[in-house]
């Protein structure tokens, strides 16, 4: 399932970062791009994302967009240590290895900027998704996108929706294990069966057995054979041997070429199922997410306020709370893309 699958589109972009210097308009002095770029991205806005942002905090630019359900930068400077490669103390003594003497230690030649995001693919096509995706990131933050790409290798040029969706694709690595966090459709649990009676006998076991055995017989007839004809001792014993030797030898080849091409058969079988997408979960899309977090937000405070209510004013109540929220309708009211809390809903009385 790599880069697509459960109708969403996981983009995983690695831009290597340029290295050469910025040129001050001070003489003397640079700025280097790694830094720039580290300055940019600690000044892009987040929006309102927990409890304890302001309420003057301004938007994330991914917010205008529907689209992206998560989206990230990250400056990569070089690969994880993970300590010594460890071994035998006593062979690393014998061998005079100094376990004070530095190891090789892997390093990027230059820094990289990770830009990954979790987008909506409702239509089952992951090109068409990406394509609309990186049209939307242009047409809403273009300025942001020109100067935190304009640090990276490449990206001289860069002026259109085209361009840029080129360039997302020149740097896009294959997402091997996504993370999807929506349920799939009823259809994909397995309904509780009668439980089995486990049996020791199967077609598998069998025919694993047979081959060994097989095996055996004929490893023991040609040794047999071989020590045999080795002493000149020719009779009917290693005439038999030797007729065993070449007669099963044949047909174990064969035998094994058969299950060869089984396994081969069983492998791509189970690599294509795995490769295909599981279909898109119901109510996944950020629009549906968005307004399912606006529901439960203005449903948890007309729970707290009703309280007490005898069963006319809770009726009427709750009937007034679904006019004002309108829980069919995706676009409005609902909840602002990257905000924590839901906006102010005066319901009627």
């Amino acid at each position: 399932m790599p880069n697509f699958d459960g109708g969403h589109y996981f983009l995983t972009v690695l831009a290597p970062v340029r290295t050469d210097f910025i040129q001050d308009k001070i003489p003397g002095r640079s700025r280097s791009h790694r830094a720039q770029l580290a300055q940019k991205l600690a000044l892009t806005p987040t929006g309102k994302q927990t409890a304890a942002s302001p309420d003057d905090a301004w938007p994330s630019p991914f917010s205008r967009n529907t689209l992206n359900h998560l989206a990230r930068f990250v400056i990569i400077d070089g690969p994880a240590f993970n300590g010594r490669n460890s071994g035998d103390s006593l062979v690393a003594a014998i061998k005079g290895i100094d376990p004070l003497v530095p190891q090789p230690v892997d390093r990027f030649a230059r820094p990289y900027l990770l830009f990954a995001a979790d987008i909506d693919a409702k239509n089952g096509d992951g090109d068409a998704a990406l394509r609309a995706y990186t049209d939307a990131l242009w047409a809403t933050m273009q300025d942001d996108l020109t100067i935190i790409f304009g640090h990276c290798v490449g990206f001289d040029g860069i002026t259109s929706a085209d361009a840029f969706h080129g360039y997302i694709r020149r740097c896009q690595v294959e997402t091997t294990m996504p993370f999807n966090d929506y349920w799939a459709h009823d259809e994909l649990k397995a309904k509780p069966g009668t439980p089995k009676k486990a049996s020791a006998f199967n077609l598998v076991t069998f025919a694993v057995k047979a081959i060994g055995w097989a095996a055996c017989a004929w490893a023991v007839a040609l040794l047999l054979d071989i020590v045999l004809s080795a002493f000149h001792l020719h009779g009917r014993v290693q005439h038999w041997a030797s007729w065993i030797a070449l007669r099963f030898g044949i047909g174990l080849l064969a035998l094994l070429v058969l299950v060869a091409i089984a396994a081969w058969i069983a492998y791509r079988y189970f690599m294509n199922k795995g490769l295909k997408p599981f279909p898109t979960a119901p109510g996944s899309d950020l629009p549906s997410v968005l307004k399912s977090l606006f529901v439960q937000q203005h449903f948890t405070r007309l729970a707290i306020e009703a309280q007490g209510l005898d069963a006319a004013a809770l009726h009427a109540r709750f009937g007034a709370f679904l006019q004002a929220v309108q829980p069919a309708d995706l676009q409005k009211p609902t909840q602002p893309p990257g905000e924590f809390h839901a906006p102010a809903l005066e319901a009627p009385k």
